[in-house]
Formats: C-alpha cells, structure tokens, sequence
C-alpha cells in the first residue's frame, strides 16, 4: 500500500447525514439573517441601522423574529454534532463543539424570553462562548498542515467580531444609533466564516488528524 492510499482510506468517507449536520452551521446563519432582514424591512416603526435585532420581537407579529432564534439555535447545536463527529480525536474534540451548543442553546433561549435585561445577559454569555470557539478552532488549525492559513483568518474573525461587539455595546449606552449596523455586521462576518469553513469541508478537507508520515513510510516499507 502507498503512502498516498493509505492517506486517503485512513477515514471514513462521510455519509450523507454527517455531511447534512456540518451544513447545518451555514444554513441556519443564512436562514437566520434572511428571516430578520426581511422582517426589519416590513416591520412599522422599526429603525433597522439603531435597534437591535431582539427588538424585532416587541413588533406585531415578533413571534417570528423569536422562531427565528429558536431554529437557529437548534442548526447550531446540529452543526456542533457534526463538529463532534468531524474531528475523531485531538485538541478541543470536547470543548469546540460544546462552545457551539451553549452558542446554540443560547440562541434558543432569545427565542423564549422576551425581556430585554434578560436577553443582555443571555446574549452576552452567547456571544462569549462564539468567540472562544472561535479561539479553540485557531488552536486546532494550528496544528493541522492541511488548515494552513486559517489560524490567521479564524482569529481576525475573532477579533473583529469583539471589537464590533464593543461599537454596539457603547452605541447601545449612549446614542443608540447604528447600534443595528455593528450587530448585524457581527452576525454577518460569522457568516462569512462560516461559508468559507463549510465549503472547504465540502470540498475535500477533514478536521480529523492527518496521517503521521513515519507511520505512512513505515505501512508503506511493510
């Protein structure tokens, strides 16, 4: 057997499913964004560039931004699955996926609740454990040749999101305008990322372990 067989029967092909569950991340971000734009767009006295996107839900019919945030925080969780599945073993096997379900279960909780204090506090411990996966995914690239170049574009992702985070934070305290444009880039920019991420999975790439080489040259010689 080769060096190049073994690489690429060393794992399991994914099945249809598990594809579906790493899918799930991008189609939930996608579906999220598209529900609240719209909504904003035909909500009355609604200002989409000052207001958050939870004030969608003290609107007519604000039940839908609140499904919204319900779905969206089930595919999360789904997607968390699928990183579980996707990464077989190494760094942050555990805790990258359980970042992205208490992200998703957060989500689900801004679906349930409605008031606005509350949802500060549940959109905060949200948005803390989004970044800290994001932290743990630039750990685990770091590692992997075949995510070369993702350390650096995962932890800009990273940063720029805190500091987005910040504008709204302060616009919220005082002013109160463009505090929708920063929360919607932040949703937009994990998006992006998301996308990219999905599409790399897709087209061939794995966040399993390579094969070590001595290993492969070992097998090879046998």
């Amino acid at each position: 057997m080769s060096e190049t067989d073994l690489s690429s029967n060393s794992l399991m092909p994914r099945t249809n499913w598990h594809s579906a569950l790493l899918c799930s991340g991008v189609i939930g971000a996608v579906l999220f964004t598209t529900v609240y734009f719209c909504f904003s767009v035909i909500s009355p006295n609604y200002f989409m560039m000052h207001e958050s996107i939870s004030r969608l839900q003290l609107q007519p019919y604000g039940w839908i931004q609140s499904l919204n945030y319900i779905v969206a925080g089930v595919l999360i969780c789904t997607f968390a699955a699928g990183l579980r599945k996707e990464m077989v073993s190494g760094f942050g096997i555990t805790l990258i996926p359980l970042f992205h379900a208490i992200t998703g279960l957060g989500s689900i909780l801004l679906g349930l609740i409605t008031s606005q204090q509350v949802q500060t506090y549940i959109g905060g411990v949200t948005f803390i454990s989004l970044v800290t996966s994001f932290f743990l995914m630039a750990r685990r690239f770091a590692s992997d040749p075949q995510w070369r170049g993702w350390v650096t574009y995962t932890l800009l992702t990273a940063v720029l999101m805190i500091v987005l985070c910040v504008f709204f934070d302060y616009s919220l305290m005082h002013t109160g305008r463009f505090s929708g444009v920063f929360e919607r880039l932040i949703v937009i920019t994990r998006l992006m990322w998301l996308f990219f991420f999905t599409a790399r999975l897709l087209g061939g790439r794995s966040l399993a372990p390579v094969v070590d080489k001595e290993l492969s040259s070992v097998v090879t010689e046998v």
